[in-house]
């Protein structure tokens, strides 16, 4: 009879503190990190390119403001629910809600996570300035996030752990979080009577990526539609049989002078020997260094992870529409990632620091950002006087004809045109 080892999985935290009233999320080597929730501001099927752009920037300042030493983690959670309406007292509105009640659909959660790294190896001090000076920066980071439209809200304590909870358990569906067994395997984790998978998006030993790369990609589908403006990763949204996809976004900022100096090392053995090969290494490294110097863009390290969740039966054809998607797009996903328990391990929040070197890709931050997604669902406005349709889901979505409160509209004015007698109505 085949035995397994049983190991305990150890948790990467050494626990929750709080600086100014803030939750800060400690990790077992020193390292501390915070935790935003916020909105994707870019609507999908929105047809405008701008809001990717906008994006974009913004999270190449964020970049900016952070600086050296910090790592970016960013998880955009996908999960199918049950729709379930608001308590109504009118006869008409239960029975709206009554029809649409138990409708599957797509919801997106998305996490920020903001990571100060201590040295590897080096014992732990205690640094209050250290501390002062990271809260100042996130300060500043919740002021970007905020005037940008992102709804941004610090997880306090109780909802980091259930967060924390919920990715170890891939369990975003139930209110009810439950734990189970890890079985580790070459191919995937098996939890229960589901199966997890992680693919990471580069191979460094063998990278495939498109030669060229945008903030969006523009959708072709024949003449119904063409130059659609989607996200690069919109296909996310269209996986089948999957229970829960997280799709794990970090960047490490390195310091800059060094791995310049790297490079430059890097080039000089490259130079050495005439070899096609290496000449054209050469040639990269030259481009990269012109778009440091000329841009201003800061090197960065990233890596890219999708964590599929689904039952035992249903997770091959979930991660062959991933990567047949992948493909399609020029990019195929690293057939080396036999490590399947480090990389679901780096996926739990603010553990970033634990990725290895054949995990992270070097690269500029304007390059390693067009691969972190930009999009959410349509959801209901906040206001008094609503109007309520459905989504492509089939889902009731409410919103404000008049525009009180979003500035979604910048000319109010309406006419309603009908027969005579129709109640013509002009509003102003």
């Amino acid at each position: 009879m085949q035995t397994h080892q049983k190991t305990a999985f150890k948790m990467p935290y050494a626990g929750i503190d709080t600086y100014e009233g803030q939750a800060l999320l400690y990790g077992d080597k020193g390292d501390f990190s915070m935790l935003f929730q916020i909105r994707n501001p870019v609507m999908q099927y929105g047809a405008d390119p701008e809001p990717y752009g906008a994006y974009h920037h913004l999270l190449q300042n964020m970049i900016k403001i952070l600086g050296e030493g910090h790592i970016i983690q960013k998880q955009d959670v996908f999960s199918r629910k049950s729709w379930r309406g608001d308590p109504a007292n009118e006869f008409l509105q239960q029975k709206y809600n009554e029809h649409f009640n138990d409708r599957e659909y797509t919801d997106i959660n998305t996490c920020l996570m903001i990571t100060r790294q201590v040295k590897k190896g080096a014992f732990y001090v205690y640094d209050k300035k250290a501390l002062h000076d990271f809260n100042q920066l996130t300060t500043k980071i919740y002021d970007l996030l905020s005037g940008a439209g992102l709804s941004p809200h610090i997880l306090n304590e109780v909802e980091i752990r259930r967060y924390v909870s919920r990715i170890l358990g891939m369990e975003f569906t139930s209110p009810h979080i439950t734990l189970n067994n890890l079985s580790s395997g070459d191919q995937q984790l098996r939890i229960g009577s589901r199966a997890i998978k992680s693919i990471s998006l580069i191979n460094i030993d063998d990278i495939d990526l498109p030669e060229k790369v945008g903030t969006y990609t523009e959708k072709q589908d024949g003449k119904q539609l063409r130059q659609f403006p989607v996200d690069n990763l919109s296909f996310l949204h269209h996986v089948p049989d999957y229970c829960c996809i997280v799709y794990n976004q970090v960047i490490e900022i390195p310091g800059q002078q060094l791995t310049l100096n790297k490079l430059e090392l890097k080039r000089k053995r490259h130079s050495g020997v005439p070899d096609p090969a290496n000449m054209i290494c050469v040639e990269d490294i030259d481009q990269l260094l012109v778009d440091v110097a000329r841009e201003n863009q800061l090197l960065v390290n990233a890596h890219y992870n999708i964590v599929v969740c689904a039952d035992n039966e249903k997770i091959s054809r979930a991660t062959n529409f991933i990567e047949a998607a992948l493909f399609q797009q020029g990019i195929i996903s690293s057939k080396n990632a036999y490590n399947q328990m480090e990389l679901f391990r780096t996926a739990l929040p603010g553990n970033g620091v634990e990725l290895k070197k054949y995990d992270w890709f070097l690269t500029t931050s304007d390059a390693a950002l067009c691969f972190f997604f930009k999009e959410s669902m349509q959801a209901d406005e906040k206001s008094d006087f609503l109007i309520r349709f459905t989504d492509r889901q089939g889902i009731p979505v409410s919103f404000d004809p008049a525009d009180l409160s979003t500035g979604r509209l910048n000319n109010r004015n309406k006419f309603v045109l009908g027969p005579s007698g129709g109640d013509r109505v002009i509003f102003n």
